[in-house]
């Protein structure tokens, strides 16, 4: 048995015993080092690992994994999961529609500010703070204007992508993300609401195009 396979099944074994943490991390080194040419293997390594990550607490990551198998393989179970915890903005659900709102609000402008300053993540809790501060105030202007009133979770994603907040100090300015996504087959730009390109069966939002969250954009997953 490789070293990667036995990785695996220690992480199947920690998570069937409620050690969600240990199973991350052997789960992780699996994924790591499983050959791609051993795709069933890969597939499963991912899925068990949304599992573990969803357990911990890191629900977005969770998203990521599983959307990851399901590019490699669809699986019926695999669907069954993003189906349940993953939301319009392909993030992880949250109790209701306005903490929806705001999570990919605030993920949408704290990876432009990051694309700004061309950093990975934050360095500082003090800069978290004051740049949670800031996004947070724009949110509450745009909630009073009454602009998201009525709209579906597509129109708000254009709205919070042509938001504008002015972040202190000097950045490079790249505001949007750098990549226009295509339909090359209708000669128009991809929608939240297309089936991905990538042929996984998902929406677009949900896979190549989904919003990385904050647990994400901690650890430079952007």
């Amino acid at each position: 048995m490789d070293r990667w396979q036995g990785d695996f099944h220690r992480g199947v074994r920690y998570l069937s015993g409620h050690d969600p943490a240990s199973a991350v991390l052997f789960l992780s080194r699996a994924v790591q080092n499983c050959p791609v040419s051993r795709g069933g293997e890969l597939t499963r390594s991912l899925y068990y690992l949304g599992i573990a990550l969803r357990r911990v607490g890191y629900g977005n990551s969770a998203i990521r994994s599983w959307v990851a198998s399901q590019k490699m393989k669809k699986r019926r179970h695999t669907r069954a999961l993003l189906d349940r915890f993953c939301n319009g903005y392909g993030m992880a659900r949250q109790g209701c529609e306005a903490q929806d709102d705001w999570q990919a609000f605030y993920s949408i402008q704290l990876s432009r500010y990051l694309r700004g300053f061309e950093k990975r993540t934050l360095s500082k809790g003090s800069e978290r703070s004051m740049i949670y501060d800031i996004i947070q105030e724009a949110w509450k202007e745009l909630q009073r204007a009454g602009r998201l009133d009525g709209c579906s979770s597509e129109e708000k994603y254009e709205i919070f992508q042509n938001a504008k907040i002015d972040f202190p100090l000097f950045y490079s300015g790249r505001l949007r993300d750098p990549v226009v996504r295509v339909n090359f087959y209708k000669g128009r730009k991809l929608r939240s609401g297309d089936p991905c390109p990538c042929g996984s069966g998902l929406q677009y939002c949900c896979c190549c195009g989904r919003n990385p969250g904050e647990d994400e954009l901690s650890i430079g997953l952007f």
